[in-house]
């Protein structure tokens, strides 16, 4: 078996400085295949954002920084955090997959970093278990498997040191965005909901459950960024020890109350399944429980935005994913930095199109309109269409009724 995936066509291919080897067909095809080692060119934009968000938070001096990729697959985020921030003093690789840690540690020879580079071929759980203790934890540990990562949370927190970072990715998107309630309640504790925003209640179900694992280890989590496509979810917290803390994280854990008739939503702090509506008085349903507090680091995020500066040469050419200009990366950021998030919901224009005589009005329009009756409102990096507001479904509508009727 090993020599039939050895004996597979694979590409050197490049990312930001660091050279990466991949099976070739992964460059081609719509979905990557597992085998012989999984590697996904479209998930280049977040691996950027990653990037970046590594290299804020260990821009100050720590001793000993380390990097842990406990599902590396062909380690296209660990090799460049081991090329692209200097300051990390080791990276440490974990997958199941053999053929994808030698392709890793390939790359790592070519990178010239493989001094710096530490592999393992071991399950998550019992690999964080047995390569980390009291003495030695990962500076920032990343957390991407196929599917769910909520099996491997408490692993994970157990291996990370004190004041570090935790980046975790779900793609089991249909269960957080409420296709099957049921699952996600068995694996978040959170009860999603299936509406236009489902993406964000998703997001904050994955943060509400981490913040609630991390809890019993006497530990907090401070998110640091948040986002979202159609197949994933990821997060990035700050985890810190502090029981003092861990006590109150019931301040940070809320519920989306919405109704299902008139479009209403709230965020409410206390589960109470008979509320109805503030509108027109049907019975509501609630999602959660959620971090219903900010999800970003907002002076981050501006020290993020004031360093982006496009480089001289960044194309390669070797597939249509090589490259994504900052100019679109700083867009990403400043709508984030701007955005509403102790807000745990959204609206989207669409959802207004018959008081506008079906037609769908350019969002920045409708948060300057809310924006110019007194309501704080932004967009929202969850959706090209979505914008929060202070302002209730019915005051929207009365404020877009008004341009309608100009």
């Amino acid at each position: 078996m090993e020599k039939k995936y050895l004996s597979q066509p694979w590409t050197l291919t490049k990312e930001g400085s660091t050279q990466i080897l991949v099976p070739s067909p992964s460059l081609t095809q719509k979905e990557p295949s597992k085998f012989p080692a999984f590697f996904n060119p479209a998930a280049r934009f977040n691996r950027e954002i990653s990037i970046l968000i590594y290299k804020n938070f260990l821009r100050f001096p720590r001793k000993n920084l380390s990097f842990v990729d406990s599902l590396c697959g062909v380690g296209a985020r660990g090799l460049r955090v081991a090329k692209e921030i200097p300051n990390v003093r080791k990276v440490i690789f974990n997958d199941y997959n053999y053929i994808a840690l030698q392709s890793a540690k390939s790359s790592s020879v070519l990178n010239n970093i493989y001094h710096k580079c530490n592999f393992s071929n071991n399950e998550v759980c019992h690999f964080l278990q047995n390569h980390f203790d009291y003495l030695e934890r990962g500076t920032i540990i990343d957390l991407d498997p196929f599917g769910s990562p909520v099996q491997y949370i408490d692993c994970v927190l157990r291996a990370i040191e004190n004041d570090g970072m935790l980046s975790v990715t779900a793609t089991d998107t249909a269960v957080l965005l409420g296709v099957y309630p049921r699952v996600c309640s068995r694996k978040y504790y959170g009860i999603p909901l299936r509406t236009k925003y489902s993406l964000e209640i998703g997001t904050r179900i994955l943060l509400g459950c981490i913040a609630m694992v991390a809890s019993r280890f006497d530990m907090i989590i401070i998110p640091v960024f948040a986002h979202s496509y159609r197949n994933y979810i990821r997060v990035f917290c700050k985890v810190s020890k502090s029981n003092r803390l861990a006590n109150r994280v019931s301040e940070n854990i809320g519920y989306v109350q919405h109704c299902f008739e008139c479009g209403y939503r709230a965020s409410i702090k206390i589960h109470d399944p008979n509320l109805k509506c503030q509108i027109c008085q049907r019975k509501t349903r609630l999602a959660g429980p959620i971090w219903s507090s900010n999800i970003f680091d907002k002076n981050m995020i501006d020290t993020l935005i004031q360093n982006l500066v496009e480089p001289e040469k960044t194309f390669t050419g070797d597939n249509k994913h090589s490259y994504v200009p900052n100019k679109i990366i700083k867009k990403f950021f400043s709508i984030a930095k701007a955005e509403s998030d102790y807000q745990p919901y959204h609206y989207l224009s669409d959802e207004f199109g018959k008081l506008l005589r079906n037609r769908t009005l350019p969002v920045s329009i409708i948060v300057k309109s809310l924006q110019e009756e007194g309501f704080k409102s932004s967009t929202t990096i969850f959706s090209s269409t979505g914008f929060k507001s202070e302002a209730n479904v019915s005051q929207i509508q009365g404020i877009l009724n008004k341009i309608s009727n100009k």
